[in-house]
């Protein structure tokens, strides 16, 4: 049965796997500059999500440092800093370490899969299930069970790793050995380690019941208060197992979460429940225009967090396999119960909501994210119930037992008729859109699934099919639902169109000096696309210390919220920002990208006020201007589109001519500029410009003499323009080293952040130095050396000087002057800050967890309890195999 799904999953992922091409998410990293203008023709990409990939790119460069024996607790190369073990250590994210960065995910994806098989699989066979059933709620869990196929978020993680906390759990009910502990503490250790508190923590809460439910089964068929309380003798053990495995990261991952700002997920409604309407996308998620096949029209239309998918088979199958076995009686009977409890809590929690949805969500605490992340119990549970659905089909026809027909079909008539109301709520929407056809069209293969379910059901109750025909036939329709709504969600490119690096990144590499990052307007070279070729970006794509968002936010208050177009993980750098901010040098920017349509920054002088306006496509339009003082770094003109199309735009210097073609769209009347790298011309020198259309597409503005009315951008700002065409990129002067000779207290971020961009130096305590520049002052920096974990720094200064060292203050970095232990301050809001007395010194960081010691202690009690167990097991005789399962 495993090669059936070794089979399946190997087509899923046989781009990624075997063709040459990347699993990669279908976001703003290949649309954006310089992306955008390296793409083949061919280039394109289905609907999907905005970051199941690359919220955790970074598994690639670590797995580059710790293959080159560059493995360190601290990753400098992410907004500043982070701690590398900040996402846990998912077990499946290994392949990292084996593979490369770009077929890592599409192997991570496909390992993931065949786990989350395996282990249903072998729970459901120790429930005595056909393999063909087993089989068959392995593909339904694998690729639904929220997404454990296809997101590379954490929570995929957890859930592949469910159903074996559920087997785990079940072994020990039967036979309470010690040794049981094991295996159940550490799968809960590995989930843990994957880094998703929700989900795990709903994901404990069914497995909870499901205990309660096999227990309560196990009392009522006479089995002794002894086994069941060696049961929960062993499961005391199992809890110290876990408890010992996964605390280091647990210590680590409460020092992270109370370091970085996670306020912005404390303003979740109370009941964050999406509702039961959107319990309509179990079976056709096309419904909403789900952002999986198409633009959002109905509802959120977010799949990840809202979207309930399980397959329409799949549902079927587990509605007709619940009622069967909770009728038929028998350790069964209480499987049943407990996967319908399972399902039930996601639904309850997930989508129907109220008080008792809100007291269980509340377990998950205030950063635990939306409610709706339950519906991994809800996957689980309808995914494992199909097996059962099968396995009633495999044993016998249902026409010997018409009661099970008429139960599952009661439950899916009351189903029905509670969603009737949202149902025609989608269809007023969907006539009123005009998208009726085509979500319908896009929903033909849930019909056509649920079509053939009701036919095997009905040709195996007269006898038609046999028991392994009608297996087998379920493995085909629930394998086909399964990947025909999967596969469309994240994008597996082809070899040509793999993100690869592009010249500018390579301009960007050789801009930053140590210490140094890019920023950018908008999400120029997308954050974490920068992450995968190794250059730090100031935004980021994760969680940031409350210092580093207000800095961000003291240049633009919306910059991290969705009205202004971000979030806390992806800020948006308005156009227009001023990237010469005083913020930016806190931040150690040495490299600022703007969009490649941008006005480049620099020092503006707009056109004279037009006398008249004039057709392109007439005649080729030409004006002159001057070089203005500081050099050119681009030529304005003003336009007025009537059509979209393009626009030749022509400037000749002295350096020769070149030619931008722009395409204009009717909202972009305004000034467009021409990007010159000119900042060597001669100021006064002749400028001339030609504009022309080859159709009529747009006015431009004229001056009293019928030339282009232009206007220029000049630099001497600081900055220097050194690429234009794909994506303006300017080098930033800046230390991420700076010597201070005078310090303002202000222990609240939003105020440091406010002085900052006001330039002035801050620190979060006092560290008697005066709050005025000193007269005099002397200081000069000396030889800087980065190392993951070490940062030294040299320099000799006449006064008592605060060190500023742009890389972000966390819990473990400690500090030495000369040698001798060193108080470390929080600086500019975010950064590390380290006073020095007067002369030549010496000053070093060293990054090492708070929790190192514990957790290394915790780790070697863990392996010796562990090993202890086993051999006692082993001396003992109870590591021997178990009987093979029925079927």
């Amino acid at each position: 049965m495993m090669a059936v799904a070794v089979g399946v999953v190997a087509f899923a992922f046989w781009p990624a796997l075997f063709g040459g091409g990347s699993l990669v998410s279908a976001d703003l990293v290949a649309t954006s500059p310089p992306f955008d203008s390296y793409q083949p023709e061919s280039f394109s990409l289905e609907n999907g999500p905005g970051d199941p990939i690359n919220i955790h790119a970074h598994w690639g460069s670590l797995a580059a440092d710790i293959r080159g024996g560059d493995a360190a607790w601290w990753n400098p190369e992410l907004a500043a800093g982070q701690p590398t073990m900040k996402a846990g250590a998912p077990i499946f994210q290994l392949p990292y370490l084996v593979s490369p960065e770009w077929y890592a995910p599409g192997l991570v994806a496909a390992v993931r899969v065949l786990v989350a098989i395996a282990l249903t699989y072998g729970f459901l066979r120790a429930h005595e299930l056909h393999r063909l059933s087993a089989i068959v709620g392995g593909l339904a869990l694998g690729f639904t069970g929220f997404m454990v196929g296809w997101m590379n978020w954490p929570h995929s993680s957890v859930a592949a790793l469910a159903p074996g906390l559920l087997w785990a759990i079940e072994r020990l009910l039967r036979d309470p050995r010690p040794w049981r502990a094991v295996p159940l503490g550490g799968v809960v250790a590995l989930m843990v380690w994957s880094n998703f508190p929700s989900v795990l923590i709903y994901v404990l809460v069914g497995a909870t019941a499901y205990t309660l439910i096999r227990a309560v089964h196990e009392i009522r068929r006479g089995v002794g208060p002894s086994r069941l309380g060696a049961a929960a003798a062993v499961g005391v053990l199992a809890v110290a197992v876990a408890a010992l495995f996964a605390g280091p990261h647990l210590l680590g991952f409460r020092d992270y979460i109370d370091w970085a700002d996670t306020s912005h997920r404390v303003g979740n409604p109370d009941d964050s429940a999406a509702g039961v309407a959107y319990l309509l996308t179990s079976v056709a998620p096309a419904v909403w225009g789900s952002d999986a096949v198409g633009p959002a029209w109905f509802g959120e239309g977010n799949w990840v967090e809202y979207n309930a998918y399980v397959g329409a088979s799949v549902l079927l199958l587990a509605v007709f396999g619940l009622v069967s076995a909770i009728r038929r009686g028998g350790r069964r009977r209480s499987l049943a119960v407990a996967l319908a409890a399972i399902a039930g809590l996601g639904v309850l929690v997930a989508y129907v909501g109220g008080p008792v949805a809100v007291a269980l969500g509340d377990l998950t605490g205030s950063q635990g994210g939306l409610m709706t992340r339950a519906k991994v119990l809800w996957s689980i549970g309808i995914a494992l119930g199909a097996a059962l659905g099968v396995q009633r089909l495999i044993e016998e026809p249902p026409r010997d037992g018409r009661r099970d027909l008429l139960g599952a079909g009661a439950v899916l008539a009351l189903g029905t008729a509670m969603l009737l109301p949202s149902a025609f709520d989608w269809l007023d929407a969907a006539r009123s859109t005009g998208v009726f056809r085509e979500t319908l069209a896009v929903s033909t293969v849930p019909v056509l699934a649920a079509m053939a379910t009701v036919a095997l059901v009905v040709a195996r109750s007269f006898r038609r099919l046999s028991g392994p025909m009608v297996g087998w036939a379920f493995v085909v329709v629930v394998g086909v639902e399964m990947l025909s709504f999967a596969m469309p969600v994240p994008t597996i490119v082809s070899r040509e169109e793999r993100l690869t690096a592009t010249p500018a990144h390579g301009e960007v590499a050789a801009l930053l000096a140590p210490g140094e990052r890019l920023a950018g307007e908008g999400r120029t070279f997308f954050p974490s696309t920068t992450q995968l070729f190794d250059i730090d970006d100031a935004r980021g794509q994760l969680l940031k210390s409350p210092g580093y968002q207000e800095l961000l936010k003291a240049l633009d208050p919306a910059m991290l919220r969705r009205d202004g177009g971000g979030t806390p993980t992806y800020p948006n750098i308005t156009r227009g920002i001023d990237p010469t901010s005083p913020v930016w040098d806190a931040l150690g920017v040495g490299a600022w990208a703007q969009l490649p349509d941008s006005i480049p920054a620099g020092v503006l002088a707009e056109p004279p006020a037009a006398a008249s306006a004039g057709d392109p496509s007439i005649q080729t339009l030409r004006g002159t201007t001057t070089v203005p003082d500081g050099g050119l770094r681009a030529v304005l003109v003003r336009v007025d589109p009537r059509v979209g199309g393009f626009v030749d735009l022509s400037i000749e210097t002295d350096d020769g001519l070149s030619t931008l073609p722009r395409w204009l769209e009717p909202g972009d009347r305004g000034l467009v500029a021409v990007p010159v790298l000119g900042e060597h011309l001669r100021p006064g020198s002749s400028v001339r410009v030609a504009v022309a259309a080859p159709a009529d597409t747009v006015l431009v503005d004229l001056d009293a003499d019928g030339a282009l009315a232009l206007g220029t951008v000049a630099g001497g700002d600081g900055l220097s323009l050194v690429r234009i065409g794909d994506v303006i990129l300017f080098d930033r002067p800046v230390e991420p080293v700076r010597i201070v000779d005078h310090v303002v207290v202000a222990p609240d971020a939003r105020t440091a952040a406010g002085l900052v961009a006001d330039g002035t130096p801050v620190a979060d305590r006092d560290v008697d130095m005066p709050d005025r520049p000193v007269a005099a002052a002397r200081s000069a920096l000396g030889a800087v050396a980065y190392d993951h974990d070490r940062i030294t720094v040299g320099v000799d200064v006449g006064q008592r000087s605060l060190v500023v060292v742009s890389q972000a203050h966390y819990p473990g970095w400690t500090a030495t002057v000369d040698g001798r232990a060193a108080e470390v301050v929080v600086a500019d809001a975010a950064f590390l800050g380290v006073v020095v007395e007067p002369g030549d010194r010496q000053v070093v960081l060293t990054f090492r967890p708070q929790h190192l010691d514990s957790s290394l202690w915790m780790l070697l009690a863990g392996v010796v309890l562990v090993v202890m167990v086993l051999i006692d097991a082993r001396r003992r005789g109870h590591l021997r195999s178990s009987p093979p399962a029925a079927g």
